[in-house]
């Protein structure tokens, strides 16, 4: 009998031939009759890994319906609606997607070596790029988000500068600058910035130190001036900040985006082993891989609107360990089992079978798990059913076994 990391990796592949359409990648079989960006370039991450041509041209197509869809400022859409076959900004926009287009160009680009992907969709991923490098309202390069501008787009009120947005556009800005270098194309003018000096902003922004204020002072005086006067951040704790607001600076610890700083080379590898150390501390990985906001927030905490929460749907509340807020969510498991490869720590592939376990759940009347989302404190599935992106990610944590780096591109 076959491990079940193996019959989960089989399925997944099932997953997203089922979810494949016309038009590109549906989020799910079940509710989510669109082809989000986020959802579909974080499946590809994986899924790009096959080399299965079916799922390279749904790729393909996934790209190209964002890239004729794009907004006149160059913003990829939220999602495309398959039942009215059009696309959807959102209510207040969408800044990942834009960022999530490009790395997902990339993506493809560095698996297949299709050079045909330098022409009409870099021309794409070239005005999305503009579009997140004009979200800086304050010259410091790093971008504003407004509320639900990402994939915590419900009672979690995440404003400003965002670790999550800010780390998908230093990868952006990578992936940009390694497109255009294979293109021969010159950058010409519209604002491509360095990475190597927006990732030192990034870096003192949101995991400041001892040493970062005077340099933060050069171009953000103002945050400067408030680490000073104010003291809230403890310059000694290795893991980033959530966001900075007009309102709060806030540091809950968003397992998501701080995987994502360790695989795409971001973190140091000293910072990238705090972080998996504050996983396990914190037993984020249990019931499974793994809970995506610490410590949940609680009724009346600043960042989370309640009142909001009580009128969305029962599967979209993020009441503490559900949905957004402390919630297990497969999809980031697939990037924690992947944090836990790159480090060679003995105990990834355990979880990778805990990870199989997880997209396994499943409830009376569905046919396939890879439930979008599972109870923080039981582990029972509360979302919806044959999800892409988990099963993308599981694709992608599978390969990372089996000697292939789904993240080489970003490194």
């Amino acid at each position: 009998m076959s491990p079940p990391s193996d019959a989960t990796y089989q399925s997944a592949i099932e997953v997203l031939r089922r979810n494949s359409t016309q038009r590109g990648l549906k989020a799910s079989h079940a509710y989510y009759n669109q082809i989000w960006a986020r959802d579909a370039f974080v499946s590809f991450l994986g899924a790009n890994m096959v080399q299965d041509p079916a799922l390279l041209e749904s790729a393909r197509t996934t790209l190209d319906t964002f890239a004729k869809t794009r907004a006149p400022l160059g913003q990829i859409p939220n999602f495309y609606d398959l039942s009215k076959d059009l696309p959807e900004f959102g209510f207040s926009g969408s800044t990942d997607s834009s960022c999530w287009y490009i790395i997902g160009l990339a993506s493809l680009f560095h698996a297949t070596g299709d050079r045909t992907l330098l022409g009409s969709d870099l021309d794409a991923a070239m005005d999305a790029y503009r579009f997140v490098r004009f979200q800086d309202a304050n010259n410091s390069w790093l971008v504003d988000s407004p509320q639900g501008a990402d994939w915590m787009d419900a009672a979690i009120q995440r404003t400003g500068k965002t670790l999550y947005n800010n780390v998908l556009f230093l990868a952006a800005t990578k992936c940009i600058t390694s497109l255009l270098t294979a293109a021969s194309r010159p950058p010409d003018s519209f604002g491509l910035l360095d990475y190597e000096a927006l990732k030192e902003r990034f870096t003192d922004v949101f995991l400041p130190g001892d040493d970062s204020t005077g340099r933060i002072s050069k171009y953000w005086p103002r945050l400067a001036t408030h680490h000073k006067e104010q003291k809230v951040v403890d310059m000694s704790r290795r893991f980033y900040l959530q966001y900075i607001s007009f309102a709060r600076i806030d540091s809950h610890f968003d397992t998501l985006s701080n995987l994502l700083c360790g695989l795409w080379g971001v973190a140091s590898e000293e910072t990238f082993r705090s972080i998996i150390d504050i996983v396990e501390r914190r037993k984020l990985s249990k019931p499974f891989p793994i809970r995506v906001l610490d410590p949940p927030y609680e009724k009346g905490d600043g960042g989370y609107d309640d009142k909001f929460d009580a009128m969305l749907p029962i599967q979209h509340r993020s009441t503490p360990h559900d949905y957004h807020n402390g919630g297990v969510w497969p999809f980031v498991g697939g990037f924690y089992v992947c944090a836990l490869r790159s480090l060679d720590l003995e105990y990834a592939e355990a979880q990778l079978d805990n990870l199989a376990k997880a997209n396994g759940v499943f409830r009376a009347g569905e046919d396939v798990g890879f439930n979008e989302w599972l109870d923080g404190r039981k582990g029972e599935a509360r979302g919806q059913y044959g999800q892409s992106w988990n099963a993308g990610m599981y694709m992608a944590a599978y390969a990372s076994f089996h000697g292939k780096d789904p993240f080489a591109f970003l490194r």
